[in-house]
């Protein structure tokens, strides 16, 4: 048995891997965390045979777990147990302090038995909005980046700059900006999927109509596609305007966090996870 860096050439079997859980990954979310930390995913490997994978993300002060997965032909031995240990230690030796994660209902024993508490339900909604154009909302350019990782990581509490800067270069129609007086009130990015829009992340100053205004200018870009969003339970704000528009819950599974229970990823003023990898 070996645990290894994932590599480029890991990411059709990472596909694959998700693929058979029915999640909507594409290659560009593990060519996105590669660039992001080229040491933090990891294969399992039996025999030269690689048969799971877990990912992480160092933030600053903690970190993110994610697709924790196992071939279904050789679960029911411990390897998903295995990797968390692995996960927790790389974590804890990039000075993570707090572990956090999107947690499916059925590894949520298994994350509690490594310390994890549930902290609130991250829901996966899906609808459609009616476009509006707003004369305060314009799109995202290059210029901006620095003051919206700025804008960012003061409600989410690191910075993201590496996945925010891959969403404009990749998705640009999908990332737009709110500001009014010369100050950014606001943001929303997306990216395009296989038939639909994933919204995220979607993050705002204050809580206001403004922010439905944000959401409404957004979709005049998605040609009609139909949009999915992830989002933390506690954010009223946010399920308030998607209930508006007639969005729908489709699944949910838990934040939780291990160890220092700071107030990273949970502010209300993020309308929309980036994603269950990322936060």
């Amino acid at each position: 048995m070996n645990i290894r860096p994932m590599l480029k050439q890991d990411i059709d079997f990472a596909l694959h891997l998700t693929s058979c859980e029915g999640w909507g990954s594409i290659a560009l979310d593990f060519e996105e965390l590669l660039a992001f930390d080229s040491e933090s995913c990891f294969i399992l490997e039996i025999n030269e045979e690689s048969v799971g994978m877990i990912c992480t993300i160092p933030y600053d002060g903690f970190g993110f777990i994610s697709n924790l997965i196992v071939l279904k032909e050789h679960r029911n031995r411990g390897l998903g147990a295995i990797l968390m240990k692995h996960a927790l230690g790389h974590l804890e030796g990039r000075g993570a302090r707090s572990h956090l994660l999107d947690g499916v209902l059925k590894a949520v024993p298994l994350y509690e038995r490594f310390g994890f508490e549930r902290r609130y339900k991250s829901l996966r909604l899906e609808g459609r909005v009616a476009p509006r154009i707003s004369d305060d909302i314009r799109e995202m350019v290059n210029a901006d980046l620095n003051d919206i990782n700025g804008f960012d990581a003061k409600f989410f509490g690191a910075s993201r700059k590496d996945f925010l800067e891959s969403r404009l270069k990749h998705f640009p129609s999908l990332c737009k900006v709110l500001e009014i007086d010369g100050y950014i009130e606001g943001y929303i990015m997306g990216s395009e999927r296989r038939g639909f829009i994933r919204i995220g992340p979607w993050v705002m100053k204050t809580h206001s109509e403004r922010a439905e205004a944000l959401l409404q200018d957004f979709s005049s870009e998605c040609e009609e596609m139909p949009l999915r969003i992830g989002i933390l339970e506690n954010n009223e704000g946010a399920l308030h305007i998607l209930q508006k528009h007639g969005f729908a819950q489709k699944s949910y599974s838990w934040r939780m966090i291990r160890g220092v229970r700071g107030s990273w990823t949970f502010s209300d003023h993020l309308y929309a996870i980036h994603s269950a990898a990322r936060g």
